[in-house]
């Protein structure tokens, strides 16, 4: 373990130096490769083995998804109809951010996007409105949690990548659990909006203009369920509901709010690279480091203490989420999906857990490191647009971490939250 310790020292002290998080776990991985007298040439097979998959197309294609939504005016109409469903409540705006997210996940999967599309729009004006900019980013950061375990989750794709368990089946258990994350964040954020002391004017409820909006809202409304269906149904795979994202979001901003232009497009498919790189690249990166863990024994390390020494699922389930959540304070959660996943799935395995059941549970408890400093993306990103700085936000979010760990305990001890909509579209 001292060499394990030793390699995580390397990497932090790198990404604290400042270089960028995929280079960092490349150069460590490459010196410890070295070290160990492996050839260098291993570095280049484990780079391309670890992205050479069709099952990681899935991932470029809703990333161009999000961007050509984001410039079709999507966005605007989902907080629209957003505002008219919860905006009349006390803590109006904050409900508004939760409930956006919950719309918008279901068209791009990505939490960072997540936050930086409705970031930009809400943090601005909740402060305008009179919200703290501490908890306005706070809210904004934490309610992004609920992208990465909605279909169709970019995290979930990447789990089923390593694992091999179902993209449909994943899809499906994922919808309840993330409703129930929006609602318990919607219950925190009143809790807060009266803990603080605000008293901020509300907009009066309307039937006629949830209607209208819900109206005008319906076409951007219909991209999750043509993505969940296809996937589900078996009539596309993953990768094709990418494409079929593409063509809908193309069709919806040409055609419909006509918000879209010709001239947008290089823009989008540029900055759409430039993502899809930034992802490949730490996939890729974490391959080599992958290796130097797996010539360390650390998975199988993990593996052995909470199977043969814990010996309890339960205690076992807990050490796994302990390890997971202290990884997620320095690594990216697509970091810690390509390194841990496999040994995540085989701990469930060993002790009887449904697949689907456990990876819902752990894609979660992994993604926690996105809202949580100082590596935490999701958060950065909120930041980044508020203009605050990083310590600022970590109060107002400990709320929201506390009630998505009430999440997944209540996951943990009642399976059948995640198992339901599976067992009944699929009968397993």
């Amino acid at each position: 373990m001292l060499e394990v310790a030793l390699v995580f020292a390397v990497l932090l002290g790198l990404i604290f130096l400042g270089f960028p998080v995929f280079l960092s776990i490349l150069a460590t991985g490459i010196y410890f490769l070295w070290a160990d007298g492996i050839p260098l040439g291993v570095v280049i097979v484990r780079m391309f083995g670890s992205i050479n998959s069709l099952a990681l197309m899935a991932i470029p294609f809703f990333i161009v998804a999000g961007n050509i939504i984001l410039h079709a005016g999507v966005t605007e109409r989902l907080m629209q109809f957003a505002n008219a469903g919860v905006g009349f409540m006390k803590g109006g705006m904050g409900h508004v951010n939760i409930m956006t997210s919950v719309l918008f996940s279901g068209k791009q999967g990505s939490g960072v996007a997540d936050a930086a599309m409705t970031g930009s729009i809400l943090i601005p004006a909740m402060e305008k409105e009179g919200y703290g900019r501490d908890y306005a980013v706070a809210v904004t950061a934490a309610s992004a949690m609920i992208a990465p375990i909605t279909p169709p989750s970019i995290a979930m794709i990447l789990y089923a990548y390593y694992t091999g368990v179902s993209v449909a089946l994943l899809f499906m258990a994922g919808i309840i659990p993330g409703l129930m994350l929006a609602g318990f964040q919607m219950f925190v954020n009143g809790a807060m909006y009266r803990w603080r002391g605000y008293n901020i004017p509300t907009t009066p409820f309307s039937l006629k203009n949830l209607l209208y909006t819900a109206y005008k809202s319906v076409g951007a409304l219909l991209m999750p369920a043509i993505i969940i269906i296809g996937v589900t149904t078996g009539f596309v795979t993953a990768t094709e509901s990418g494409v079929l994202a593409i063509v809908y979001g193309l069709f919806y901003g040409f055609f419909v709010t006509k918000k879209l232009k010709v001239s947008m497009l290089p823009k989008i498919v540029w900055s759409s690279a430039i993502t899809t790189a930034v992802v490949m690249v730490t996939i890729s990166a974490t391959g080599v480091l992958g290796n130097v863990f797996v010539r360390m024994r650390l998975q199988a390390q993990v593996l052995d203490f909470a199977v043969n020494t814990l010996g309890s699922p339960i205690m076992a389930t807990f050490f796994v989420m302990a390890v997971l959540i202290v990884l997620g304070l320095f690594l990216d959660p697509t970091v810690i999906i390509a390194m841990f996943s496999v040994t995540v799935f085989t701990v469930g395995n060993t002790f009887g857990f449904d697949p689907i059941h456990y990876a819902i549970i752990m894609i979660l408890v992994m993604q926690l490191g996105a809202i949580t400093p100082p590596a935490g993306s999701f958060l950065f990103v909120a930041c980044s647009i508020g203009k605050l700085p990083l310590e600022q936000s970590f109060k107002p979010l400990m709320p929201y971490i506390a009630c998505i760990m009430f999440l997944v305990l209540v996951l943990l001890f009642i399976p059948q939250i995640t198992t339901l909509l599976p067992t009944l579209f699929f009968g397993s």
